[in-house]
């Protein structure tokens, strides 16, 4: 063999090396690694903040196990906090993503379709550190403006030092597709959910509530076509984290993108956020097969940084 095919030869068997490393998964800020375990995407996620994010993992599992075992290594990577997830659609599946999710507990809306289908919406969260109760389901009585009734629930985020935080959750999948009847839709239930925010807070619910999911409308639309005025014109109440992300893109179809999955707080909840971080998570430009295996919708994540957390590292 000459000279030129055996450099050629240890040229690739280098770079195969440095692929295979870049590949394993990252467990900490130190750089160890753990060689059986592939990376998807990057981190995001801070050992002493609190982060959630909002994301419509389509009809999961799209892709059967492909989809159950890249969303596990996908949360497994970003180790974001706490994840509201849209359109479940297997339970079992549901349950075989938790499985795989060591450290993490998980709930589902209880609603189902007249057949018998459903797309479920839900939450993950880690239960080293928060806890999640009262669970229900919220205008279950109201299938116009709600055809998926929005799961409310009461977390609680606890570190070494007390609880840090705790909260009203409630997630949303709003009325899908364009056309002036479904934006009528999204607007009534826009409308009844800010009536029943400031109802709640008013019979002395915990002041802080956080709304995120699949709103399926987006913010910027003028104002005789908005479904969000209720929530827009009372900036003393409300806040959309999402407002100021221009030309970011959460929904990535085919044909069309928009941010239509969105996050929003109460004014008691700002404290909490400080000055936060809202973004886009782009992990189609990370992962290739993420539209195929995943999802058409990116995940939208609200990093707190008005408060730090202390857990047990051991």
């Amino acid at each position: 063999m000459n000279r030129n095919k055996i450099f050629s030869l240890l040229t690739i068997l280098v770079l195969s090396a440095l692929l295979v490393q870049c590949n394993r998964r990252v467990l900490d800020e130190e750089d160890t690694t753990k060689p059986d375990s592939t990376v998807l995407v990057n981190r995001v996620g801070e050992s002493e903040r609190f982060e959630l994010a909002t994301w419509n993992i389509e009809n999961f599992p799209k892709a059967d196990s492909r989809t159950i075992n890249d969303v596990a290594q996908i949360i497994k990577d970003l180790d974001i906090d706490l994840i509201a997830v849209e359109e479940i659609a297997s339970v079992r599946s549901f349950n075989e993503l938790l499985n795989l999710l060591p450290g993490w507990r998980g709930v589902l809306s209880s609603d189902t379709y007249g057949s018998g289908s459903y797309q479920k919406t839900g939450i993950l969260y880690k239960v080293d550190f928060i806890s999640i109760a009262d669970t229900k389901n919220i205008f279950e009585d109201d299938g116009y403006a709600f055809p998926r009734p929005p799961l409310e629930a009461y977390v609680t985020v606890k570190d070494l030092e007390g609880v840090k935080f705790d909260f009203n959750i409630i997630v949303l999948h709003l009325k899908a597709k364009s056309g002036s009847s479904n934006e009528a839709r999204r607007k009534k239930a826009n409308d009844k959910l800010s009536q029943y925010i400031k109802a709640e807070i008013s019979a002395g619910a915990d002041p802080d509530f956080i709304v995120l999911g699949d709103w399926n409308d987006q913010l910027n639309d003028p104002p005789e076509t908005n479904v969000f005025t209720s929530f827009l014109n009372d900036t003393d109440s409300f806040q959309f984290l999402t407002q100021k992300l221009t030309n970011q893109y959460s929904y990535i179809s085919s044909t069309y993108k928009s941010l239509i999955d969105h996050i929003l707080i109460t004014k008691d909840a700002r404290q909490e956020y400080g000055n936060g971080v809202c973004k886009v998570l782009y992990l189609d430009q990370e992962y290739r097969s993420f539209v195929n295996n995943v999802s058409d919708h990116r995940p939208v994540m609200a990093k707190f940084l008005g408060f730090s957390l202390k857990l047990n590292k051991n």
